[in-house]
Protein backbone atom coordinates (compact mmCIF):
# COMPACT_ATOMS: atom_id res chain seq x y z
CA UNK A 1 0.00 0.00 0.00
CA UNK A 2 1.38 3.39 -1.02
CA UNK A 3 1.89 6.04 1.61
CA UNK A 4 0.60 9.58 1.21
CA UNK A 5 3.49 12.01 0.66
CA UNK A 6 2.91 15.75 1.04
CA UNK A 7 4.35 18.40 -1.25
CA UNK A 8 6.29 19.78 1.71
CA UNK A 9 7.86 16.37 2.39
CA UNK A 10 8.87 16.07 -1.26
CA UNK A 11 10.43 19.53 -1.33
CA UNK A 12 12.33 18.85 1.90
CA UNK A 13 13.59 15.64 0.32
CA UNK A 14 14.73 17.70 -2.67
CA UNK A 15 16.72 19.98 -0.38
CA UNK A 16 18.48 16.96 1.15
CA UNK A 17 19.25 15.59 -2.32
CA UNK A 18 20.65 18.98 -3.43
CA UNK A 19 23.05 18.92 -0.49
CA UNK A 20 24.10 15.34 -1.25
CA UNK A 21 22.47 14.07 1.94
CA UNK A 22 21.24 10.82 0.41
CA UNK A 23 20.33 8.48 3.25
CA UNK A 24 18.46 5.18 3.05
CA UNK A 25 15.34 6.99 4.28
CA UNK A 26 15.73 9.63 1.54
CA UNK A 27 16.12 6.92 -1.11
CA UNK A 28 12.98 5.13 0.12
CA UNK A 29 10.94 8.34 0.02
CA UNK A 30 12.30 9.26 -3.42
CA UNK A 31 11.46 5.79 -4.70
CA UNK A 32 7.91 6.13 -3.37
CA UNK A 33 7.60 9.53 -5.05
CA UNK A 34 8.89 8.17 -8.36
CA UNK A 35 6.47 5.23 -8.17
CA UNK A 36 3.58 7.69 -7.80
CA UNK A 37 4.08 8.55 -11.50
CA UNK A 38 3.88 4.92 -12.70
CA UNK A 39 0.15 4.81 -13.43
CA UNK A 40 0.25 8.03 -15.45
CA UNK A 41 3.34 6.82 -17.36
CA UNK A 42 1.72 3.48 -18.18
CA UNK A 43 -1.50 5.20 -19.29
CA UNK A 44 0.35 7.54 -21.66
CA UNK A 45 2.50 4.75 -23.09
CA UNK A 46 -0.60 2.57 -23.55
CA UNK A 47 -2.44 5.30 -25.44
CA UNK A 48 0.57 5.94 -27.66
CA UNK A 49 0.93 2.22 -28.44
CA UNK A 50 -2.75 1.41 -28.89
CA UNK A 51 -4.24 4.57 -30.37
CA UNK A 52 -1.32 6.28 -32.10
CA UNK A 53 0.34 2.94 -32.99
CA UNK A 54 3.84 4.15 -32.27
CA UNK A 55 6.42 2.66 -29.93
CA UNK A 56 7.62 5.20 -27.36
CA UNK A 57 11.03 5.09 -25.76
CA UNK A 58 11.83 6.49 -22.37
CA UNK A 59 11.90 5.59 -18.75
CA UNK A 60 9.25 5.26 -16.10
CA UNK A 61 11.44 7.05 -13.52
CA UNK A 62 14.36 9.50 -13.57
CA UNK A 63 17.48 8.29 -11.73
CA UNK A 64 18.50 9.59 -8.31
CA UNK A 65 21.67 11.17 -9.68
CA UNK A 66 19.77 12.86 -12.53
CA UNK A 67 17.27 14.31 -10.07
CA UNK A 68 20.01 15.55 -7.71
CA UNK A 69 21.97 17.08 -10.59
CA UNK A 70 18.90 18.86 -11.95
CA UNK A 71 17.99 20.25 -8.52
CA UNK A 72 21.49 21.74 -8.15
CA UNK A 73 21.77 22.95 -11.74
CA UNK A 74 18.35 24.59 -12.08
CA UNK A 75 17.77 25.75 -8.49
CA UNK A 76 14.22 24.42 -8.41
CA UNK A 77 12.16 22.43 -5.92
CA UNK A 78 11.68 18.69 -6.39
CA UNK A 79 7.94 19.19 -6.90
CA UNK A 80 8.75 21.52 -9.83
CA UNK A 81 10.62 18.87 -11.83
CA UNK A 82 8.32 18.00 -14.71
CA UNK A 83 10.17 15.00 -16.13
CA UNK A 84 10.34 12.54 -13.23
CA UNK A 85 8.85 10.03 -15.67
CA UNK A 86 8.69 10.45 -19.39
CA UNK A 87 8.58 8.90 -22.80
CA UNK A 88 9.85 10.02 -26.16
CA UNK A 89 8.57 9.49 -29.67
CA UNK A 90 10.80 9.47 -32.69
CA UNK A 91 8.87 10.03 -35.92
CA UNK A 92 9.86 10.71 -39.52
CA UNK A 93 7.27 13.48 -39.86
CA UNK A 94 4.60 15.14 -37.76
CA UNK A 95 1.71 14.88 -40.21
CA UNK A 96 0.15 11.96 -38.30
Amino acid sequence: MAIEISKTQIDRLGERLKKGNITEEALRLLDEYRRSFTKAYETVVGIIRNEVTLEPTGRPAKSTSSISDKLRREHIRLTQIQDIAGCRLVVTDISR
